[in-house]
């Protein structure tokens, strides 16, 4: 995988700029994820904003755990190039309706060609590059 230019790490939430601050992109891409403990899974992403993600998985996560999270890109690098959004951060909350995350970072890269959903090998290597914490 190459890492792309596009990068950003986030400055802690501010209480007084209100839980639904940024802007919400209703979008339907299937998700893995993986959490601290080891534990991972698949999902679908309901929403997601400049801080933050929802997603369904089946589910219920650990609030304030770290999670990582990669999901495939539906728009093509240079019309030819698969790509998927690599995101890390903290459960904020998680019921049947869904886990939402507050993003700390996250990255496009370019993904493997032969899979239109990320599998267990692109969530192998987050471990090695990033560290949860």
């Amino acid at each position: 995988m190459h890492m792309i230019k596009t990068q950003r790490e986030q400055a802690p939430r501010d209480h007084e700029r209100g839980r639904r601050a940024d802007r919400r992109f209703p979008v339907a891409l299937k998700l893995n994820y993986r959490m601290t403990s080891g534990e991972c899974g698949k999902g679908e992403v309901c929403n997601i904003s400049s801080g933050g993600l929802m997603f369904r998985s089946g589910s219920v996560l650990l609030v304030g755990k770290m999670i990582d999270v990669i999901l495939a890109w539906p728009l093509l690098m240079d019309g030819d190039c698969p790509m998927q959004l690599r995101i890390s951060g903290r459960v904020v909350r998680s019921d049947a309706t869904g886990t939402a995350i507050a993003i700390g970072k996250y990255e496009f890269q370019t993904a493997d060609r032969s899979e239109s959903t990320p599998g267990p090998h692109a969530l192998a290597a987050m471990s090695g590059r990033w560290h949860l914490s």
